[in-house]
């Protein structure tokens, strides 16, 4: 949790000042103000959060430092746990769909539905829309605009803090070869992923992945999801046939998803190659979009190398 800044105030009182989004207000105050007059009553303290339908910060008032520390982490981790149940908004991409990767990903579809339709939950509906092939890096709620303009700034530091320092003079060339699945069973999959390399020798996509996602960690715009970036784009997905069916993959609450049998198509394409490509860019993308290049709308977005990164 990041370090936050406790003021004295003329009165002899210390005071935090807490940026939360106005959504989250209702899990601070709870049924009746309860969650609220708990918080006060455990601490000490007064806090001061804005009327419904309006927007602006928390303010916590106490009689001394500690006291008001102690009411904002209950405040801030209250917001977190509501923040966990949230559908995720965002997520940080590399785009993996250039033309003759999408040629090759529309080549495997045929293919898999030619040769093993007729394998139980195997149709049309479990694949990727061709245009939209990315490398997923980390997901995020982002509530408001606030949120969002503090994301886009971090995102602004990584060319410096990040791509320069390990791309130097180099580009970044991947291959999406061979195809992996998520669980135990290849007859009960719920997703299957082509598998990321990077071209270079001396290059490391791991750690470039890494990188970046500590940059958001670091800077307590997301909680750390995994120790590290699993390096994969889906290929086919189960939730994707909510999605045609229902609109949003939001909607299917309490519903069980649907497996696939894929243990066939594993065999047959271990060693497919969906081609190679240059990363040209790293973006902050809005979960259920569509830009007019056919990929999600960003929110902002960063070149991976220029001339100039050495």
């Amino acid at each position: 949790m990041p370090e936050f800044e406790i003021d004295r105030l003329d009165n002899g009182k210390f005071q935090t000042v807490v940026p939360v989004a106005s959504g989250f207000f209702s899990y601070i105050i709870g049924t009746k103000g309860a969650t609220k007059k708990r918080i006060e009553m455990d601490t000490f303290t007064q806090i001061r959060i804005p009327p419904k339908g309006q927007t602006g910060d928390i303010v916590v008032v106490g009689k001394d430092v500690k006291t008001v520390r102690q009411a904002r982490i209950k405040i801030e981790l209250l917001v977190e746990q509501a923040r966990r149940k949230m559908p995720f908004t965002h997520f940080l991409s590399l785009p993996m769909n250039n033309p003759s990767v999408q040629d090759r990903f529309l080549e495997f579809k045929r293919q898999v539905l030619e040769k093993f339709g007729n394998e139980r939950g195997i149709d049309e509906s479990l694949f990727q829309d061709p245009a939209k092939l990315h490398l997923t890096l980390c997901v995020m709620v982002l509530a408001d605009d606030r949120e969002r303009r503090r994301a886009i700034g971090v995102l602004n530091t990584c060319p410096e803090n990040v791509l320069k320092k390990h791309l130097t003079e180099e580009k970044l060339k991947v291959e999406m070869k061979g195809i992996e699945y998520m669980n135990d069973d290849p007859n009960e999959v719920d997703v299957l992923y082509g598998q990321v390399h990077a071209l270079s020798w001396g290059l490391s996509l791991q750690t470039i992945a890494d990188s970046l996602v500590d940059q958001f960690v670091n800077a307590g715009v997301v909680n750390r999801q995994h120790e590290r970036v699993k390096l994969h784009v889906t290929l086919m997905n189960t939730l994707f046939r909510h999605e045609k069916e229902e609109g949003l993959t939001d909607n299917r609450v309490g519903k069980e998803r649907e497996s696939f049998a894929a243990k066939q198509i594993l065999e047959e394409f271990k060693d497919y190659s969906f081609g190679e490509m240059e990363i040209t860019e790293v973006h902050l993308s809005l979960r259920h979009t569509t830009a007019n290049n056919g990929f999600y709308s960003a929110s902002a977005k960063i070149p991976v190398w220029t001339s100039d990164s050495s």
